[in-house]
């Protein structure tokens, strides 16, 4: 096959996934792997550092704190397009990676985190799956064509980790401030978590969130 046909076959995917395509869905549209090798080999695709079977259109733009996220939600898909998998998330970033991509606070992932709607295995040591069979639509949101959490389910889920609490903190105050989230809805989310990080109340844990600096409380 020639390199202007393979481009082309592999465009629809390309063209909504970052300028990624992976290996399955390559293959999906008659791209062999030898064809993918080919690509390779003349400059047309180059490999996703750490991501393996996904590629990258030489030239396409290149995030070097998103990519790392983008390519491992490509790796837990099928052969859909990402547009189709939107349509009922089967894999929604989490956690502190979902805090990197809306840009909140300054925690910085060890692991790549997703929620993902069954049991999958990567052969990876670096990302961490939690397994819900069904995530609310209310608690994930699409932000430059990926599946995030919402700033309320990332803190909910910070505190249930135990996160530090000027962390998760820091967190809050920048989801406020860019209007991701409701203080008021904030009391009822954290509720459940604020004798353990030593608040008083409910209220009080919220205050603490929003406005002073508070210790990471009791781990469990």
């Amino acid at each position: 096959m020639s390199r202007g046909v393979s481009v082309g076959l592999i465009g629809g995917f390309t063209a909504e996934q970052w300028g990624m395509v992976t290996a399955i869905q390559a293959r999906s549209v008659g791209v062999s792997r030898v064809d993918v090798a080919r690509l390779i080999s003349d400059g047309a695709l180059e490999p996703v550092d750490g991501a393996a079977r996904v590629y990258r259109l030489t030239g396409a733009p290149v995030d070097p704190e998103l990519d790392g996220i983008r390519a491992v939600w490509l790796q837990l898909g099928d052969a859909r397009p990402g547009s189709a998998r939107l349509r009922a998330a089967d894999a929604v970033v989490a956690g502190r990676s979902a805090a990197v991509v809306l840009g909140l606070g300054d925690l910085l992932p060890s692991s790549f985190e997703f929620i993902v709607d069954r049991r999958r295995q990567l052969r990876r040591t670096d990302v961490l799956l939690r397994v819900r069979a069904h995530l609310p639509r209310a608690d994930w949101t699409i932000v430059d064509g990926l599946p995030v959490t919402t700033a309320s389910r990332i803190v909910v889920d910070l505190l249930s980790a135990s996160e530090d609490g000027s962390a998760v903190s820091r967190v809050c105050q920048d989801a406020v401030q860019r209007d991701l989230l409701d203080p008021a809805a904030l009391e009822a989310a954290v509720a459940g978590h604020a004798v353990r990080y030593g608040a008083a109340s409910p209220a009080g844990f919220v205050a603490d969130l929003l406005g002073r600096h508070i210790d990471g409380g009791s781990q469990s």
